[in-house]
């Protein structure tokens, strides 16, 4: 059995406070009995600047396999230049290869928009990679491919192409789950007949019933998702942080 730590949106910005709600996140991870693999779902910075990447960096576990992909608050050109200075592939395509596991993490940023994107070379990497490897696979990208009960964020921050997803989940039965964050709210679903798996967000959290003024909840716990997988079986527990662990 493998277990995944899945963190998302810690949209670090120099400031201490957003520093502190993901450093107390990661304690928690490292106290964990056992964590095969780190995985954060996008958002890594809050402005795309080359100082919130190394922050990112700088913080996160040595000797745990790590795989990170872009937010649409991230930028290209500085995450990749942070990604090489960390000694991770520069690329906006990634995969991890775990024990019976392969985990691929998918572009689905544009600089400078909230909505998210597919485009044929991502669609075209992932396919490759999963025809490639034997047992199951898990998809990983920032932007959840369903509608999830925000009329803002459904409207203006969705994913634009879910159908070219949901092809390729169809058409490759080793995809046993994809996991997403861009929300800042735990949620699970189905699609394409495997489950999406949405982590919490780490700065903030997203006020239910299309609430506005603001959107997010600021003053609550962060949290993050913890993936118990066995072969094709998969267990999600969403862990919170209390006021005493920041």
């Amino acid at each position: 059995m493998l277990t995944i730590a899945h963190l998302s949106d810690p949209h670090l910005d120099l400031s201490p406070e957003r520093m502190q709600r993901f450093a107390a996140t990661l304690r928690q991870v490292g106290a964990l009995p056992r964590v095969d693999a780190l995985l954060v779902s996008g958002d890594l910075a809050d402005h795309g600047l080359a100082e919130e990447y190394a922050s990112f960096f700088a913080n996160l576990p040595s000797g745990v396999p790590t795989l990170v992909i872009a937010g649409n608050h991230d930028l290209a050109a500085p995450l990749a230049g942070a990604l090489v200075a960390a000694k991770m592939t520069p690329h906006s395509n990634a995969v991890l290869h775990l024990d019976g596991l392969t985990i691929i993490g998918l572009d689905s940023h544009v600089d400078g928009r909230d909505d998210g994107l597919l485009d044929a070379a991502t669609l075209d990497f992932a396919r490759d990679e999963i025809g490639a490897v034997p047992g199951p696979v898990v998809v990983m990208l920032h932007h959840p491919p369903v509608p999830i009960g925000h009329h803002i964020v459904d409207e203006h921050f969705a994913l634009a192409n879910p159908q070219d997803l949901e092809l390729l989940i169809r058409e490759s039965p080793r995809v046993i789950a994809v996991f997403t964050g861009h929300v800042h709210a735990a949620f699970t679903t189905t699609f394409a007949g495997v489950p999406i798996l949405g982590s919490p967000g780490i700065v903030s959290t997203m006020r239910l019933g299309s609430r506005t003024g603001p959107i997010a909840d600021v003053d609550a716990m962060p949290g993050f998702a913890l993936h118990a997988i066995d072969g094709q079986n998969i267990r999600t527990v969403f862990h919170y942080l209390r006021p005493m662990d920041l």
